[in-house]
This record gives structure tokens, sequence and C-alpha cells, in this order.
């Protein structure tokens, strides 16, 4: 082909894609008003909460609103207890401040007298969780990794070969919780459980950039090793999926996690019990931490 034809014939492309450039003026559908339920009872004696919201379209910038104003109540079959709704905090829903469930028991949560389509007629929601009862763990260690800048939460246990268990790992310094949302929770099988055994099986990690506040000597790591049910794992691993976004980037849409709340609402209502397990920080540990190779 001589040089002008070739010259033509890109002109020409050019052309017929410049003809070819079309705008769409995308209507993305505003989801209805669903009711999103975030909230655990646990075998802890202590004041606990349940946080009642609305759903948000996907792509507005808005805060999910509380939900106030609702009947919000748990049983066991063998009695009630009546969440009261704080002052301070609405939409926050709060039990007594002795309250614990015990573990091997079946809960159910009740919400009523409220309406989120706005229909004109109120709604009730409820869902059922059952709290597994959890082995204590042997003790846990720290071990400094220098490539990730992080202490790595070693922990030694048991688990019962005859049962198929799941568990979330949740960290205390001080006795403040620092693992304190779905992304910072770790959640496993007893598939990490070898022969029955965790030997020094790495389950959570704490920051130890030049930007976090550094452990000291004396500081008690404290351990939360949670039992949950299958269905409360697979909540947590899905949202903290969507959390990473997906991958290849043109992937499908997200879909919401698998909650279990009636009547369409989102979110999960979670029963579990607790076994801690404390790390006292001493002068060794963080000895090793400074010195050079």
């Amino acid at each position: 082909m001589k040089k002008a034809e070739i010259i033509f014939f890109w002109v020409l492309v050019v052309l017929l894609c410049g003809r070819c450039t079309e705008y769409i003026d995308l209507e993305l559908e505003t989801s209805s008003r669903r009711l999103v339920v975030d909230g655990m009872i646990t075998d802890e004696r202590k004041m606990q909460y349940l946080r009642l919201t609305q759903s948000v379209p996907f792509l507005s910038d808005t805060v999910s609103p509380p939900v106030s104003g609702a009947n919000v109540y748990i049983t066991n079959g063998y009695g009630v207890e009546i969440l009261r709704e704080s002052k301070e905090m609405p939409g926050f829903y709060l039990t007594e401040n002795d309250f614990t469930a015990p573990p091997e028991n079946y809960y159910e949560l009740t919400v009523s007298g409220v309406d989120i389509d706005e229909d004109g007629e109120t709604e009730t929601y409820r869902a059922v969780s059952y709290m597994p009862e959890v082995e204590k763990p042997d003790s846990i260690n720290l071990v400094y990794d220098e490539t990730w800048e992080i202490w790595k939460v070693l922990l030694y246990g048991s688990d019962n070969l005859e049962t198929e268990d799941y568990y979330l790992f949740r960290l205390m310094i001080n006795g403040t919780l620092i693992s304190d949302n779905i992304s910072e929770y770790n959640v496993a099988s007893d598939r990490f459980f070898e022969d029955g055994r965790a030997d020094g099986v790495w389950v959570q990690s704490i920051n130890a950039n030049r930007d976090a506040e550094p452990l000291q000597e004396g500081d008690v790591v404290s351990l939360q090793m949670c039992g949950i049910t299958e269905a409360y794992f697979d909540f947590l691993e899905g949202v903290q999926r969507e959390g990473r976004g997906q991958y290849p980037l043109f992937s499908g849409p997200p879909a919401n996690a698998p909650g279990n709340i009636s009547n369409d609402a989102l979110g999960f209502f979670a029963a579990f019990s607790v076994s801690s397990v404390n790390f006292v920080v001493t002068a060794d540990l963080l000895a090793e931490k400074n010195s050079p190779d």
C-alpha cells in the first residue's frame, strides 16, 4: 500500500470513530429503604448493645440514619431481655449492666414498632442465633516481624476434634479493645488446628510501625477467642471481602453479605462465647525487637 493510501486509511478510521461516539445518561435505580441490624450478645457479664439504622443508596454520600423508637428484645425460651434506646446515641439499644447470655443456647432477637418503608404500617423483624461454647486457649506469645512491622500474636490451644468449629479473634491492650470493627476481626475454622492442636498459629497482629503507639513494658495483651457459628463466619468473611474491593477491576456488582434478619433486612444478629488469655509485655521482649540481627 502506498504512503498516501495509508494516511487516507487512518484519517478515515479516526473520523468514523469520532462519529460513533454517543453519550448515554444512565439512570440508576434507588433501592427501597431497609432496616440494618448491627449487634451481638456474648456470655460476658456487661452492658451490651444493638444498633439499628436505615440503608442508603449505593452512591449516596449521606450517613445511614438511626432508627429510633423501636421495640427491641431478646429471648432464649426462659426469659426476656428488653433493650432500651440510649438517650445520648439514637439508634443504639442497650441491655442492663449485668446482662450475660449462657452458651449452648438459641437466642431470638425481635425488632418491632418501626415503619422503615414508610407505607403507614409497622414491621416486625426477627433473627435467631445459636451461641457455641468455646475452648479456653492455653497461652499466647508475641513475635516481632520486621518485614511487616507488626507483632504477630501466636496461639497455643486445643480444639474438639468431634465438632466443626469456627472462631473469631479479637485483641485488647490494657483492657481496651483495639480490633473493634469487622475489618480488624480475624476469623478461622478449626482447620488451622493440626490434630486438634494449635501450636504457635498466627491469629492476630499488633501494628508496630512508627506511627503506631508502641508496646511498653508491663502492657497486658489479651486475645479473645470467640466461638461463632458457621453462618456468622460466612457473614464476616463476606463483609471483609467486599471491603477489600472487587478483583478483577470490572467484576460484577458486589452483593450484600448473607445476613440472618427476616423481612428482607440487612445485617446480622450474632451470639458468641468469649474466652480470653493474657500476655504481659516484658523488657526482654522489647529488647528482641530493638536488637540488631
